[in-house]
């Protein structure tokens, strides 16, 4: 039992679900439109999960008894066929799910490998968080990513110990804290652990967690743009850096000229977008169980390094590169095909 958190005694079971089938096609789900969900036959899967007060990073790690239940929609995709196959968990972004997620979702499903795209958004009555209007505590989503877990060891299909999760930008933060025991004893299931953490232009390397290389013995990878400025390259590189000096398997892989969102075909080469905060002055640290600033306080939106304004833009190269990358990394982990 880890002393930093002593609450972890006081663990909850999340009841899973049952699994609803039909079509993806909920246009008021998330920011996608509904031409995009249509477009193949999936699983709609509902899974218990909690939501938890606050902002952000208050409270950091909220023990699970203070959680309200939440019923979380989820979106399977199964390859053809009836052999077990590996699985990805996709977390969306602050904008909701988006062109991103679903290129993925379909990418990844057409190379044998089953997806499972959460929605951390609808069921709260969320329909984004980039500008700061919403907000969702950190613990929220890292409950839904072990849900989700727990769920995709109900599938007789799924290869439990070869699901890997993979997360973009806001997502990509998620994707890459579920690496650390805490949060996993927290909100996980005891010998249920994710076997790869990806991390696509991730709004975490500006965040220091305490205890940053105490993390599962699983491989992280990172996928980024060196032209992006809504989540800049530069903290990614220092992140991986930290994790390599303490002999983690950690890998940061980068793309020439590429913006956030890259591998969404659905947007146009740059596109601004004035109104949503941005980090990348920031440099948060955990110090006594809090995420804080440089003036010591709470971070969160009204920190003095936040701005507002940043770019995004579709890279066909890019996305070409991190399609071969990713699978490469899978191939070797997954032996998928």
């Amino acid at each position: 039992m880890n002393a930093r958190h002593p609450h972890l005694r006081n663990l909850i079971a999340l009841r899973v679900g049952p699994i609803a089938r039909g079509f993806l096609f909920a246009a008021a789900c998330c920011a996608a439109s509904p031409q995009a969900y249509a477009e193949d036959a999936n699983e709609i899967v509902r899974f218990k999960s909690l939501t938890f007060p606050g902002t952000l990073f208050e409270p950091l790690a909220p023990p699970p008894q203070t959680g309200e239940p939440v019923t979380i929609t989820g979106f399977l995709r199964l390859p053809p066929g009836e052999g077990q196959v590996p699985a990805i968990v996709l977390l969306h972004g602050c904008g909701g799910i988006s062109g991103s997620d679903l290129f993925w979702a379909r990418e990844l499903r057409d190379r044998g490998i089953a997806t499972f795209l959460v929605n951390s958004f609808s069921a709260r009555g969320i329909s984004q968080i980039c500008t700061g209007r919403y907000t969702i505590n950190m613990g929220s989503v890292l409950a839904d990513a072990y849900g989700a877990l727990r769920q995709l060891a109900q599938v007789p299909r799924i290869d439990i110990g070869r699901v890997a999760i993979m997360g973009f930008s806001f997502g990509g933060r998620t994707a890459l804290w579920t690496a650390y025991p805490n949060f996993r004893e927290l909100y996980g299931q005891h010998g249920l652990q994710f076997a790869a953490h990806l991390g696509v232009y991730p709004a975490a390397c500006f965040v220091e967690l305490a205890d940053e290389a105490w993390i599962a013995d699983a491989p992280i990878r990172i996928f980024h743009g060196t032209a992006d400025d809504y989540t800049p390259v530069e903290a990614c590189r220092k992140y991986v850096a930290r994790l390599r000096r303490a002999g983690k398997d950690a890998a940061l892989l980068e793309y020439a000229g590429a913006h956030h969102k890259f591998d969404n075909d659905t947007l146009p080469s740059h596109q601004a977008l004035p109104d949503v905060l941005n980090a990348r002055d920031c440099a948060f640290i955990e110090r006594r169980g809090k995420i804080v600033d440089s003036t010591g306080r709470t971070a969160g939106a009204h920190s003095p390094c936040y701005g507002r304004g940043a770019s995004i833009g579709y890279n066909a190269d890019a996305r070409r590169q991190a399609i071969a990358d990713v699978h490469a990394f899978l191939r070797a982990q997954f032996g998928s095909p």
